[in-house]
Formats: C-alpha cells, sequence, structure tokens
C-alpha cells in the first residue's frame, strides 16, 4: 500500500531522494574530516559542506546523475534486460 501520486511527481521524488542522500553522505565525509584538522569543527565543517553543495555546478551534477540513473532504470525496465 503506497501513496498515491501523479507519475511527475513521483519521478520527482525518485530523483530528489538520491540527490538528499547524496548530500547526507557528502556532509558525513565532510564533518568527518574536519574534526580530523588542527582548527577543524563542527560548524566549521558544516559551513563548508552547506557552502559546497548550494554551488550549482554541484547541485546540478548530483541531480543530473540522479535523473539518468533514473531514467536508466526505467526505460531498462521495458526491455529484456535484467533489472537493477
Amino acid at each position: 500500500m503506497g501513496v498515491h501520486m501523479p507519475p511527475t511527481m513521483r519521478r520527482a521524488v525518485e530523483v530528489l531522494i538520491p540527490v538528499g542522500l547524496t548530500a547526507a553522505v557528502f556532509f558525513v565525509i565532510v564533518v568527518a574530516n574536519s574534526f580530523l584538522m588542527a582548527r577543524g569543527s563542527y560548524s566549521y565543517g558544516f559551513s563548508l559542506w552547506y557552502a559546497f553543495v548550494l554551488r550549482p555546478d554541484i547541485l546540478g551534477t548530483m541531480v543530473l546523475t540522479a535523473t539518468v540513473t533514473m531514467l536508466y532504470v526505467w526505460f531498462g525496465r521495458g526491455s529484456g534486460r535484467p533489472r537493477l
């Protein structure tokens, strides 16, 4: 039993979830790395991550990667290829 939503909204959610997960993984890596630096702290790691994620080229790369992956899996379902 799932939530009923239009196909376009479902595709948007399928793109936004991987983008959020990618940003979360990168957050953990940057904040953990900031603790290893001499003058590093949680707030420095957070501000570094926030500045990085808000860059248009990084955000565009995350969205483009998620979109291409979703489309590849979606079109692959219709053919005789195995599912991912």
